[in-house]
């Protein structure tokens, strides 16, 4: 289960996207199902995320807000505090899944709970790689895990895919079903990439007499994609692919500013 953060549903290839190049992605969509009418349980990040796990609305659990929310002291209506993490009492899509004999496992992004009490590894996930930081290389780490960390040059989201081919291949070897939820930071803002993708972008965008989208998140949105082209190609060689239901979505659509 791969959630992008921030990505708007037009920024692909396969809803109509001429200029960011997703192939594997669009691969996914062609040989499977794309939805057309899917919406996200919130307009930022903790709420969404929280229906995933929980398969609840997210005012039932009250994480209304991305965490710890917004305050705008000088607005005229004042929206209620969200809770602060997702409850341990909630019984998550990992717990119910580990419950049937599956290994659980979540890379990247949590965004629900910054207290070690309320990380994955407390809410059904038996490997928890939370990975805090912004995108380039040197810049983010795995949460808690000195002994688990990027190389030096590698951007963020080809770390993210590693680390989920390694669980893929752990729990192939232990000959056990398995649940993977990854979340990447991308391609949430700062907007970050590695310059030789821009560059290409910039170059197209020229060429074709385009401004949008932006060459660095046109770049991020690659970045995605080669990630997603790791997975499958490692789910592929693992022999699981018609054991494999892989579901790739945004957790609550692109940021617009004018």
């Amino acid at each position: 289960f791969i959630v992008i953060d921030d990505m708007g549903w037009s920024d692909l290839g396969c809803y109509g996207n001429q200029v960011v190049e997703t192939p594997r992605i669009d691969q996914l969509a062609s040989e499977g199902v794309r939805f057309t009418d899917f919406y996200a349980a919130g307009a930022v990040c903790s709420p969404t995320r929280c229906a995933i796990q929980s398969g609840q609305n997210q005012a039932r659990i009250g994480i209304t807000d991305f965490i710890p929310g917004h305050w705008r002291p000088f607005e005229r209506v004042i929206t209620p505090r969200p809770r602060g993490a997702l409850p341990t009492e909630i019984f998550t899509i990992a717990e119910a899944l580990r419950a049937t004999g599956y290994s659980t496992g979540y890379i990247g992004k949590w965004h629900l709970g910054n207290d070690a009490r309320y990380q994955p590894d407390r809410q059904g996930y038996e490997v928890s790689q939370v990975i805090n930081g912004p995108h380039l290389p040197g810049r983010y780490r795995v949460q808690g895990r000195s002994a688990i960390q990027p190389e030096a040059d590698q951007y963020r989201t080809d770390f993210e895919a590693q680390l989920s081919i390694d669980f893929i291949k752990k729990s192939q070897r232990e000959s056990k079903p398995f649940f993977l939820m990854l979340s990447p930071y991308a391609v949430h803002i700062p907007l970050a990439a590695m310059s030789d993708k821009v560059k290409k972008y910039r170059e197209k965008s020229k060429a074709m007499n385009r401004k949008l989208p932006h060459p660095v998140y046109a770049a991020m949105i690659e970045h995605c994609d080669e990630m997603v082209g790791k997975i499958v190609d490692a789910i592929d060689e693992c022999g699981l692919t018609q054991k494999t239901m892989i579901v790739f979505t945004s957790d609550n659509g692109g940021l617009i500013r004018r």
